[in-house]
Order: structure tokens, then sequence, then C-alpha cells
């Protein structure tokens, strides 16, 4: 018999997921359990278990589309009776897909009042603006996310911002001696803070009811931007690395969130985080606190200074501008410029 499989809950509170891939194709075996597609909530990419044993005959919706909570999402064709997956949570309609703009509405031909109605309507007079309706730019799932939590964090954490600048004389002369693939940039001050957190550890606790509570986890995140949508990657225990393995382990979970891997959209919690936007020819910008972490490190574009050398001496040097943005319910300004001056000093020092 065909058995009609229906989206779960997934403990969303009857908000939208999109779905990313399906991992079983139509006309392949499937079983009880077995991971039958990934969904992207708000908060995390999630692998959905089929209900049934039997065959895949059919998926109702495509990858980029928005799948809620009872919706039938596959038919499986069991050889026994399946007994029903329990009803979800919230009784959703379907959505129209994100990906699609909304049914174009069929033109209805009318006479002559209908005819100088629709030229008038085309005629706006000076100085009147049209309020003819414009379609949006849907947003992803990420992105909304990405979008609510950093307005909570700007509307509600005291940002205090600190500048400086660092020699990047030592990272490129390591960056061109490196043997194999070229070593990212975000490796350095990830291994430059991992080690400099382990001595200024209030910098990665988190404000919580008049409270400062230490994180659970020292992994440093490095923001990603994958077309368009925001994604954190986890570097774990950066402190016992080294810059090599940091890099490759950026580099691949890069590589995975482009390729939509299975799992690498999984969100998982760090200390402290950092943003590049060297890469763009940006040379110094203020980054919004991702939270509960306490700061976040932004980098700009290395570039040509003239600094002074001496009395009367100058050199050309090429450097870095770093900017700090921290919450100042968790520390003072004079302890996060002492956490960012090492930094400085271990970035000039490798």
């Amino acid at each position: 018999m065909e058995f009609e499989m229906k989206m779960p809950d997934l403990a969303t509170t009857g908000s939208a997921m999109m779905l990313i891939r399906w991992l079983a194709k139509p006309g392949e075996p499937v079983q009880r359990g077995q991971k039958l597609l990934e969904v992207e909530t708000e908060k995390a990419a999630m692998e959905v278990e089929s209900t049934a044993t039997g065959i895949l005959r059919e998926t109702r919706f495509s990858p980029g589309d928005s799948v809620c909570a009872g919706d039938i999402i596959a038919i499986i064709e069991t050889a026994e009776v399946a007994m029903p997956t329990p009803p979800a949570a919230l009784t959703v309609a379907p959505t129209v897909p994100a990906a699609q703009s909304p049914a174009p509405t069929s033109k209805k031909t009318g006479g002559m009042f209908a005819r100088n109605r629709e030229a008038a309507a085309k005629t706006v007079p000076r100085g009147v603006v049209s309020t003819k309706s414009v379609t949006g730019i849907p947003l992803s799932l990420a992105r909304r996310a990405a979008g609510r939590r950093l307005q909570h964090s700007k509307q509600t954490i005291p940002h205090f911002y600190l500048q400086t600048s660092a020699n990047a004389g030592a990272m490129i002369a390591r960056r061109k001696a490196a043997l194999q693939e070229k070593l990212a940039w975000e490796a350095f001050f990830v291994y430059a803070a991992g080690r400099m957190l382990a001595k200024f550890e209030q910098l990665t606790c988190r404000f919580e009811n008049e409270t400062l509570l230490p994180a659970n986890t020292s992994a440093i995140g490095v923001v990603a931007d994958i077309e368009g949508d925001l994604f954190v990657i986890p570097v774990g225990a950066p402190a016992q690395k080294t810059i090599e393995a940091i890099s490759s382990e950026i580099h691949a979970a890069a590589a995975a969130l482009r390729h939509n891997e299975p799992g690498s959209r999984k969100s998982q919690s760090g200390c402290f985080t950092i943003t590049n936007l060297g890469g763009a020819n940006v040379e110094t910008f203020t980054a919004i606190i991702n939270p509960p972490e306490a700061a976040i490190l932004a980098i700009g574009k290395i570039h040509p200074v003239v600094m002074p050398r001496g009395e009367t001496g100058f050199a050309v040097e090429q450097r870095v501008n770093l900017t700090l943005s921290v919450d100042h319910r968790v520390v003072s300004g004079k302890y996060a410029a002492d956490f960012l001056s090492a930094v400085v000093a271990e970035i000039e020092h490798l």
C-alpha cells in the first residue's frame, strides 16, 4: 500500500523549514529510521528519518522549497499496513515554495469601462508616486534567522569598539612559505585569539541573569559567506592546533558548505567569532556581536602604510586593521584593550 510520510514538527514551533536535499531517490528502497532528507530550520540543519519501510515512489518537495510540519513530503510503497505518524503539534497549511514567485493572476477581458480603468491606472499624474505593488526578494531561512539574531544583539547588547592595526609582515612570510595550499588569512587570527583567550578567559563568558557564565567550549567561529548566506565555521581547541591545521579545517568546512554536504550546516556553539572582509577590499569595519558570545574581531585588508622609524626615518609596512566589538556588560574597556594588544603581539611574532 501507499504510505504518506508527513513532515515531523522538529520542535520548530510551526515555522517553515527549507528542504536542502533528498538522501534517497524515487525508486530506491528505504528502511524505517533511515536518513531520508535534510532540512534547514531557523537554528540549524537537521536530518529527517523515514517513518516507513518500502520503496520511495514519490517526493512532493524539491530542494529549496519551504516545508511545514504536517505537509506530506513523500509517498512510500510498503508491503504491509504502516502505522501512521502522530499528527504534527501544529497544523500549518502548505506554503508556496520560497524559491518561487507568486503565481501571476489571470487577466480578465472586459468592456470599454474596464479598458478605461486600465488606462487610468497606467497614467500616474506628475508629482504622484505610483503605488503599484512590488514583488519582494524572498530570504532564505538562514538569512532570516541571522537577521533576527543580529537585530536582537544590536538592540540588547551594549557594544563598544576598539580599533588598532598590526604589522602583517610575519603572516605574509608564513603564508608564502606554505608548501601545500595557501593558508587562510583567518587561520592566523584564530590561532592568535585562541592562545590569548586562554589568558583572558572572561572574554569567553556570556552575560545572563546579571551573572557571567563561562562558555562550555573553546571553539572560535569563522564567518563564511556562502552565496549570500552567513554561516559560522567552528574551529575547536585552536590553542592546541597549528596555523596549518586550522587553515585546512577552515578550507574543508567552507567547501562542505558550498557543496551542501549533509551535516555541514549544523549549528555549533563557540566562545568568540572572527569575521574577515579584507578580500572584499575593505580596510576597516565594525561587526555585530554573535550572541551569546561577548566579542567579535573584524579583520580588514592588508595594505601598505608609511610608519616612522626612529626620530627621522620612515619605512613602509604591510599592515592590517583590526576592530574588536565587545559586550560592555562582560568586560571593561581596559581588559578588552589588553586582549587586543596581546593578539597583535602574537600576530607580529609568529
